[in-house]
């Protein structure tokens, strides 16, 4: 069992604070957690090895990857998780933190623009129509695109909608999207952050999550805020992966589902590398 001065000792240094607080949120690479970090990679597996030897971390290989996350069991230990959010309390006094956010958001985009690039290489023959097919449910009205990105995706969905909300954290994501020009009277481009949306509550018809969760940090938090903002009767689609660069992306969906009495499950969908799900809220 974990002792408690020896994980103070462990995580007095703030680069550790700072890996314990990013692997929080998601399971890293040393290699992601170096160029987080801005720490050279022999570095980064000094500091892993240090929270591994306390038990703090695991480790799973996928393919060529080893991919470290927070020890659910030891951090869950009533002294070790005490001790933990006391620590935690001390990030406010880091000042990396704050690039340590964006980076971590860099690196989750680059991995879902790579999942989705080769599922559409596995997939040549299945045109962008049938995607939308099944994430455009509802057609009609106003739809929330959240994690917009370009704009790739406008004409398709706007053949289905009277207009459309798109919105994306990363400025020059957004200034491209709002250059779409020939479909400017019926988008509007909004930077903002999906886990804190600046709309109403059941202000929109649907809202479509196109490899979106798996670029932030707290999706749960953000599928509850697409869920906030959906009218009663509207659908929330999701489509995303459920690799290694959105381990147990599939699973947290399921778990908000089933904790809310506010949706109910429409329609899911596996395909390789990626899960679609369609739900309605009552």
């Amino acid at each position: 069992m974990t002792g408690v001065l020896p994980l103070i000792k462990a995580l007095g240094e703030p680069v550790r604070i700072r890996l314990y607080l990013l692997l929080k949120k998601t399971p890293l690479t040393v290699s992601e957690l170096s160029h987080i970090l801005d720490l050279s990679q022999s570095n980064t597996s000094h500091h892993v090895k240090a929270l591994r030897e306390l038990d703090l971390l695991t480790a799973e290989k996928t393919g060529q990857h080893t991919y470290y996350a927070l020890n659910a069991e030891t951090c869950s230990e009533p002294r070790i998780s005490a001790a933990l959010a006391l620590l935690e309390q001390a990030s406010g006094e880091i000042s990396e933190i704050s690039s340590d956010g964006v980076r971590l958001r860099t690196i989750l985009a680059e991995r879902s623009a790579e999942t989705f690039t080769r599922w559409r290489m596995e997939q040549p023959d299945l045109p962008y129509s049938d995607i939308f097919a099944h994430l455009a449910a509802g057609r009609h009205g106003v739809l929330a695109d959240i994690g917009c990105g370009e704009g790739d995706f406008f004409e398709a969905m706007a053949l289905s909608f009277d207009r459309i909300i798109a919105i994306d954290i990363d400025a020059g994501h957004v200034r491209r999207a709002a250059e779409v020009r020939r479909l400017r009277e019926k988008i509007t481009v909004l930077q903002a952050d999906a886990q804190r949306m600046p709309l109403a509550d059941s202000s929109v018809d649907s809202v479509i999550l196109r490899m979106a969760l798996s670029q932030i940090p707290e999706p749960a938090t953000a599928f509850a805020e697409a869920v906030r903002i959906l009218k009663p009767g509207g659908f929330l689609s999701v489509i995303d992966t459920e690799g290694p660069a959105g381990k147990g992306l599939r699973k947290i969906v399921q778990d908000s589902i089933a904790g809310t009495a506010v949706v109910k499950l429409d329609v899911e969908r596996l395909l390789p590398r990626l899960f679609m799900v369609r739900l309605q809220k009552l």
